[in-house]
């Protein structure tokens, strides 16, 4: 990571300074309209200039890894609240947050405990696997993922500058204690772009998980004749994270209305879209499944 200038850490004062100076500077942005930059040259200067607006490049990463330990923690709250899930997955509601009682004076403190309550990618292995029998995080990303919950501690805790204290716990990336972290752009987009891969990974392969496992229980016709247990399912996985454009009226029409029923008639028609290239989704599972199984043989 690149750095600027180093940050006096060692007085409290001031790096509260330091961080309010932050939040307050965050939202002042260059002025390029004058002068003789064309619109090409005007937009370059902008985002070069977001190397020198710190900790913008940061929180930039911060909010993707705090999007991916989000995702993970809800995708594992909303299976073990899925009761067609529970019925093959019992092991799944050890992914249940447990409330606490707290006194009205713990304002600030947790009000419940989740399982997966930081991302730590061991944990989440861990836990997935007695659940639903796979570890879809490979370890390989182990040492970055950890750096990236490191880097997004740094940012929400210590103004996104690298304490000493926290040097030997970075095992991926090249940090210097004091320094601020500040990526250059195309660093950070490859990053996120890497972090919301990771998600997209996990998500896959439960779903390959758990369909893997459910389809041989239903009747022989699912495909034909889903039944609502299997479209519940689809919906769960976002349809496949298949998008289907709509050829009529969108937005808000009032009830009773001929635009209301037409806006009606188009979201069933998208529905049944979705619902269709989901089934063709998984018989192309099976039939790559079959495949494999044979050439294996």
């Amino acid at each position: 990571m690149s750095e600027w200038s180093a940050i006096d850490t060692g007085s409290a004062s001031s790096l509260f300074a330091y961080r309010q100076t932050q939040a307050f500077r965050l939202l002042e942005l260059p002025d390029f309209g004058g002068g003789d930059l064309n619109a090409a040259q005007r937009r370059n200067a902008l985002l070069n200039a977001v190397n020198f607006h710190k900790p913008l490049a940061a929180l930039s990463m911060f909010l993707g890894v705090v999007a991916l330990e989000d995702y993970l923690r809800d995708l594992g709250a909303r299976m073990a609240g899925h009761a067609f899930l529970l019925q093959h997955f019992p092991s799944l509601s050890q992914l249940r947050a447990t409330p606490k009682t707290r006194l009205p004076i713990h304002t600030f403190k947790q009000l419940e405990t989740e399982p997966i309550a930081s991302f730590e990618p061991e944990r989440i292995n861990a836990l997935l696997k007695t659940a639903i029998g796979i570890a879809p995080i490979p370890q390989a990303e182990f040492p970055r993922l950890r750096d990236l919950a490191l880097v997004r501690h740094t940012v929400a805790h210590h103004a996104a500058v690298v304490r000493q204290v926290d040097l030997p716990r970075f095992q991926y990336y090249i940090v210097r204690a004091n320094q601020v972290i500040n990526p250059p752009v195309d660093f950070v987009h490859e990053t996120l772009r890497y972090v919301y891969g990771i998600g997209r990974a996990v998500d896959e392969q439960i779903r390959r998980r758990v369909f893997s496992v459910v389809l041989p229980t239903l009747a022989s016709e699912w495909a034909d004749s889903p039944p609502s247990e299997l479209l519940s399912l689809f919906e769960f996985f976002g349809y496949f994270g298949f998008l289907e454009s709509t050829t009529g009226p969108a937005g808000y029409a009032e009830p009773g209305t001929l635009e209301h029923k037409l806006m009606q008639a188009e979201s069933s028609r998208i529905k049944r879209q979705l619902i269709n290239r989901c089934i063709a989704e998984l018989k192309l599972s099976i039939k790559a499944r079959a495949g494999n199984e044979d050439s294996n043989a």
